[in-house]
């Protein structure tokens, strides 16, 4: 054969074979390539169902949360499950079945009915045969206690999943309390509520009292309130907000400081939105013109209070004193009778003539100013005094005296700082001469100056001696006849 047709031929062939190749080739090829895509989609759809599963067993357990069946959340979780309640009562880490049968025991015992919903889709994320679900939940229930208030729980919930047995099952638990409360309240508790605003009115009105402001207590009336004060230099019926705020304003002229307290707790009583408080309390007060006196004033309170723009508003009240008095008088007082009795005290000891008890009376640098008969003259400090006296008291047998007590001719006491005066227009001395045993009689103006060094912290009295003494004679002589 022509060795150039065979040539031809064989090269023909090779073309015809090396394109069969190709051909199978290319074809194996993409076949190949749709398998891949079909078994990765294969194991997508997978993955998407296991993630189907794994939420389906979620919902499953919270909704057998809800319908409070313990056995149905039991059978839930592997034999070695632990749960971490936090938040609540219930705080705590429980491990093993008995222990999370136990605590969702203690959560049902707690509500007569739940409910939940996801805030928002809850996450899945599944690694094999594990799994992970986190979701945002609030479970709405009504207690046993009062199964007509309405709550809330928002609970950030973890759950971690093992495929066992053919199903998912609850290895690990996080119940996370974030947030509660109440999303509806009972008529009872609607009142309670209003009972306790209606008694915080109470206190603000009281305490707005004693810190004398009148600006704050205007807006708690009705515009046609109406404020009966009975008892005092107030009393009357004051209608409308500025008649009532003009009597607490006349009100708070009189005191400088005031304090209150209730006498045991006020009573409240709301019906619908009325309201009537009535309490015991007494007003501690200070008076502007002598601030370092303390009074009392004893009220019968009864506030009227209607519900109105979301606040409580006085329409009715009544400021009734049921009695009055001091607590503890000003310091003047105390020491005007302080200074009282020492001066009348120093008068009875001349009387009686006990030279031991009047130097006790003064002062180491006193002065004692003598103005007429045979003793005339200034004795300055303490052994010039006690001489004086001696003298005076060796003159005569016996002494009596009396201070006038007439309506003009009172003893005046002056007090200023540590510095008290006695003055007395009118003293009288009844005297038996020592050596002649007439009676006798010695008028005199007295003055004496006394001076508080401090407190006596044995006597528990100020320590007041005798700075300055003026024994002024007006009239002296005989008594010749006694009635």
């Amino acid at each position: 054969m022509n060795m150039k047709i065979i040539a031809a031929i064989f090269v023909a062939l090779t073309i015809i074979f090396a394109g069969l190749f190709i051909g199978f080739y290319a074809v194996d090829s993409s076949t190949i390539a749709h398998k891949n895509t079909q078994i990765k989609n294969s194991e997508e759809a997978y993955d998407n169902q296991k993630a189907s599963s794994v939420l389906e067993a979620a919902y499953a357990h919270w909704n057998n949360i809800t319908i409070e069946n313990l056995s149905l959340v039991s059978a839930g979780y592997t034999n070695n499950a632990t749960l971490n309640w936090v938040g609540g009562p219930l705080t705590g880490t429980y491990s093993g079945i008995s222990q999370i049968n136990a605590t969702w025991t203690k959560f049902f015992a707690l509500w007569s009915a739940v409910w939940f919903y996801a805030t928002a889709p809850p996450t899945v994320d599944v690694h094999g045969n594990s799994s992970v679900v986190t979701s945002a939940n609030q479970f709405v229930l009504t207690s046993f206690a009062d199964p007509k208030e309405v709550q809330y729980l928002n609970v950030s919930y973890t759950l971690d999943f093992m495929f066992m047995h053919g199903k998912w099952l609850i290895d690990h638990e996080i119940w996370h309390i974030t947030g509660a409360g109440a999303i509806s309240y009972t008529a009872a508790h609607v009142d309670q509520l209003r009972s306790d605003a209606a008694l915080e009115a109470a206190f603000s009105h009281w305490n707005d009292i004693t810190i004398e402001n009148s600006s704050l207590l205007a807006p708690q009336y009705a515009s046609n309130a109406t404020l009966h004060w009975i008892g005092g230099p107030l009393t009357g019926t004051y209608s409308g907000v500025s008649s009532i705020t003009a009597t607490w304003n006349k009100f708070f002229t009189l005191w400088s400081a005031v304090w209150f307290y209730a006498e045991m707790p006020p009573a409240v009583n709301v019906h619908g939105n009325y309201a009537n408080v009535t309490s015991m309390n007494q007003f501690i007060l200070t008076p502007f013109n002598n601030q370092s006196q303390v009074e009392y004033l004893n009220i019968s309170y009864t506030l009227d209070m209607a519900f109105s723009n979301n606040s409580w508003h006085i329409y009715n009240e009544i400021w009734h004193i049921t009695g009055s008095g001091y607590i503890s008088f000003a310091q003047e007082f105390v020491e005007y009778n302080e200074i009282n009795a020492l001066s009348l005290q120093h008068w009875n000891q001349i009387a009686i003539e006990n030279l031991t008890l009047i130097m006790g009376e003064y002062d180491n640098n006193a002065t004692l100013h003598w103005i007429g008969g045979p003793l005339n003259g200034i004795y300055n400090g303490y052994a010039a005094i006690n001489s004086t006296w001696n003298k005076f008291f060796t003159a005569w047998q016996a002494v009596w005296f009396y201070a006038s007590t007439g309506t003009t001719n009172n003893p005046l006491i002056a007090i200023n700082g540590n510095t008290a005066t006695v003055t007395a227009s009118f003293t009288q001395f009844i005297v038996q001469n020592a050596t002649t045993h007439y009676f006798q009689y010695i008028n005199t103006t007295y003055s004496i100056t006394y001076y508080n060094s401090g407190f006596n912290m044995h006597t528990g009295e100020n320590n007041y001696k005798i700075v300055n003494e003026t024994f002024h004679i007006i009239g002296s002589g005989n008594i010749t006849k006694l009635e």
